[in-house]
């Protein structure tokens, strides 16, 4: 080996090791905000064949929720407007409507029994041509876990929204129970 080839090695040897040394001493868990808090959220979106106004009544119409979300649902689709959701063999989800623009928006406060924290729902539709664009963003999360928790959740619930609406199939019945949580 040449004096170049091996101050090159020797060079790569050590780089390899500062990285190694780095990523040792980082710390698992984030750094303390002091009082600052951190708060997450994911919007999520779902093209859907069809008009503004048929999506919106399955997010703010009861009996069209149960056709895709929950097993039992009460909305009061109005700006202040209470909701009761509730799935079999878990505690139900309940809330108050913030937000209430037909066929364009509906935001809700969404809390679980065993919930630490109040987290915020919002669904808003965009017209493409003759189909609807549903962002779903859901925020207020401290722990990144539990983001990712809803976000799993909402992933399905979405992809069933669109199946119950183009398909007419609930996807529901095909899954195990265990595989379709509520939203967190």
């Amino acid at each position: 080996m040449n004096l170049k080839s091996l101050a090159l090695v020797f060079l790569l040897c050590a780089a390899s090791n500062a990285a190694a040394q780095q990523r040792v001493s980082r710390p698992a868990k984030p750094p303390d905000t002091g009082p600052v808090t951190v708060m997450r959220a994911a919007t999520l979106q779902v093209l859907i064949s069809s008009d503004a106004v048929s999506v919106f009544g399955y997010l703010s119409d009861s009996e069209k929720i149960t056709a895709w979300l929950a097993d039992q649902a009460i909305l009061e689709p109005k700006f202040g407007g209470k909701f009761h959701f509730r799935w079999k063999n878990q505690d139900p989800v309940d809330g108050v409507v913030t937000e209430y623009i037909a066929a364009n928006t509906l935001a809700m406060t969404w809390k679980h029994s065993t919930d630490e924290a109040e987290t915020q729902v919002r669904f808003r539709l965009s017209p493409q041509g003759g189909q609807t664009l549903v962002e779903l963003e859901h925020g207020g999360f401290a722990s990144a876990v539990d983001l990712e928790k809803a976000v799993q959740s909402w992933v399905f619930y979405l992809e069933n929204l669109k199946s119950v609406i183009e398909n007419q199939v609930d996807l529901r019945n095909s899954e195990k129970p265990a595989a379709r949580p509520r939203p967190r």
